[in-house]
């Protein structure tokens, strides 16, 4: 029997990988050194805190916990996989990964964690919706990060309309606009 002490141990030890692997894609173009899949997942549960915040400022009431659970755990399964970019997915390769990943984050985190990464999968509720926009927001704001360090010329993510999926939320169409007004470019 598993106890919950146990849980915790196997879980952070489970998802430790994700520490030292690093984002494809940035590697793909030439960043060197770039972020580690944990460094983004940081970096997107502080985008979903903030967009929580500013949401609740605007009057919407949104589970902050739920927000920040989703947004920890989204990319656990790259800690078997890696990060496997976008380019690399057929429709068909991406049905497949997506149906892997499943079972690896059901295979490396405790039920309540998988039902949270679950949740953020799928997302339909409002705190998914604020941790996938918060993925792609995280992301853009790191290439501006990344072009302002001239760590590379990043022209191909700001000509990609996937990498502003504002997920239906005004805030972070504002967000995003502001990115690529911040950027010196045009959407």
């Amino acid at each position: 029997m598993t106890t919950p002490e146990d849980r915790i141990i196997d879980t952070v030890l489970a998802l430790d990988p994700l520490a030292d692997l690093p984002r494809t894609g940035w590697l793909l173009r030439g960043v060197r050194p770039c972020e580690s899949i944990a460094d983004h997942s940081y970096g997107v549960a502080l985008v979903a805190l903030l967009l929580t915040d500013a949401l609740r400022a605007e009057g919407h009431e949104v589970d902050g916990e739920r927000v920040l659970r989703m947004a920890l755990v989204h990319d656990a399964p790259e800690a078997r996989t890696g990060d496997i970019p976008m380019p690399s997915k057929t429709r068909e390769a991406a049905r497949a990964i997506d149906e892997l990943e499943a079972r690896l984050a059901k295979d490396l985190l405790p039920e309540a964690l998988y039902g949270d990464w679950r949740q953020a999968e799928l997302s339909e509720s409002l705190e998914a919706k604020i941790v996938r926009s918060a993925d792609k927001i995280q992301m853009m704001i790191k290439v501006l990060s990344y072009e302002r360090q001239h760590r590379g010329r990043l022209d191909e993510f700001w000509e990609n309309p996937k990498n502003f999926r504002d997920m239906g939320l005004p805030l972070a169409k504002r967000v995003f606009a502001r990115i690529v007004e911040r950027a010196g470019r045009t959407a």
